[in-house]
């Protein structure tokens, strides 16, 4: 079985083509269904985000996986009321470029964000929806868990996905250093557009001893509040934030700042000590640059943040090239996999020509024998067979790359014994 992949991403097609492919979780199992009835396609995974839509399928037919390939594609721009401008398209792919692939992709080589985590939550949720739909044969599944498997390397191993690169992540990589967890720290997020639901989207699964939000309009700030299991206030409690908070992430939008020097020096003058972290995602800022030159306090701004995520980006990038290693060696474990089952027809043989043997043997004994002592025999044929197989055929798998087809075929007809013209 070889896989064929389709894929439209964000690095070929705008966002506006990608959103009419995208496909919701009920739509994904519903389209891997059709796959099947109608395409005889057993073996497939479609993993569908705002940046991509993938599909891959497997298939011992070459012309039948590149052609139902080409079919869903006029299908979706069809269904789906788009075109895509290149013909014939470059992203129906074959076997060794689908198996990286899918691990590429994976292992956050092919993100929008280079090495970005969340794909790796999206490829494995990918699964359910095979599972789902009955399509989840054990070539897929085998190089399902093999992208798993990449990701979690490539993460674990390298640095590709390592540090900031949002202003809102940025903020609060930021502050772990400062602080560490965020488990005893206050924290204050003043303002309550985008910026501020992206900082509170980051926030979620982290442990704070505190989380308020403050914003002009108490209106607008409510339903953000109560999604994040937030305190609620105006900006008239800033000053007395400066007191309470230990961090404090501002994004408002005012022309002018909102923090002034002198209201920190008089917050500091009645905090109970301990570092406070004023991180500004304003533009115009809304921290009064001065307050940076006040000792225990630490401030940070969009330049700063800025500077941070291209350090870290470099740092990505400058992991590539060992994250593709890790791919290769993942994609050759695959191939080394796929070769193997090609000997599962000449190892049946040879197990049941070598079991059909004995147990005739055995069955000429059985008249002599008493049923725990032929039980017994019988247990015993099975275990010499297994010892006799174990060796041989695990050094045939290890070197299934290198046996010439007409050697599998003649191994597999070789011990077509048959016992009874043997008496």
């Amino acid at each position: 079985m070889k896989i064929y992949s389709l894929t439209v991403c964000h690095k070929v097609f705008p966002i506006e083509l990608r959103e009419k492919i995208a496909f919701k979780s009920e739509e994904a199992t519903a389209f891997l269904s059709e796959l099947k009835d109608k395409h005889s396609i057993d073996e497939a995974l479609l993993v569908s985000t705002c940046n991509r839509t993938e599909l891959f399928i497997g298939t011992d037919n070459v012309h039948k996986g590149l052609s139902s390939l080409e079919e869903v594609l006029q299908i979706w721009e069809r269904e789906r009321n788009f075109k895509l401008p290149i013909c014939p398209p470059p992203n129906i792919v074959d076997h060794h470029k689908s198996v990286e692939r899918l691990l590429r992709v994976t292992a956050g080589l092919e993100s929008q964000i280079i090495g970005e985590s969340e794909i790796q939550g999206q490829v494995r949720n990918a699964m359910n929806h095979s599972s789902d739909a009955g399509v989840n044969g054990p070539v897929i599944l085998k190089l399902w868990e093999k992208a798993l498997r990449c990701g979690k390397r490539v993460r674990s191993e390298t640095p590709l996905g390592d540090g900031a690169l949002s202003v809102a992540y940025g903020a609060l990589e930021v502050a772990k250093k400062i602080f560490g967890e965020l488990s005893n720290v206050r924290v204050t997020v003043v303002g309550a557009g985008e910026v501020s639901e992206l900082v509170l989207q980051n926030l979620q699964g982290q442990s704070t001893k505190s989380l308020k939000i403050l914003n002009r309009s108490l209106e607008r700030a409510e339903h953000l509040a109560k999604t994040h299991g937030a305190g609620l206030g105006g900006l008239d409690e800033l000053p007395q934030a400066l007191i309470d908070s230990d961090l404090l992430i501002i994004s408002t939008g005012a022309s002018e700042p909102v923090i002034s020097k002198e209201m920190v020096l008089k917050a500091l003058s009645k905090r109970k000590g301990g570092g406070l972290l004023l991180v500004d995602l304003g533009l115009p800022r809304d921290v009064d640059p001065a307050v940076d030159k006040i000792g225990d306090v630490f401030l940070y701004n969009l330049d700063d943040l800025a500077r941070l995520v291209e350090e870290n980006l470099k740092t990505r990038r400058d992991a590539i090239p060992e994250a593709e290693e890790i791919v290769h060696h993942e994609a050759k474990q695959f191939a080394n996999w796929l070769d193997s089952r090609r000997l599962d027809p000449a190892i049946r043989s040879l197990r049941g020509a070598l079991e059909n043997a004995g147990l005739y043997e055995l069955q000429q004994m059985k008249r002599n024998l008493s049923t725990e002592e032929y039980e017994r025999m019988e247990k015993l044929v099975r275990k010499v067979i297994n010892r006799l197989l174990h060796r041989s055929t695990q050094e045939l798998r290890e070197s299934s790359d290198q046996l010439e087809k007409n050697f599998l075929a003649r191994l597999e007809s070789l011990f077509h014994i048959d016992a009874e013209s043997e008496e």
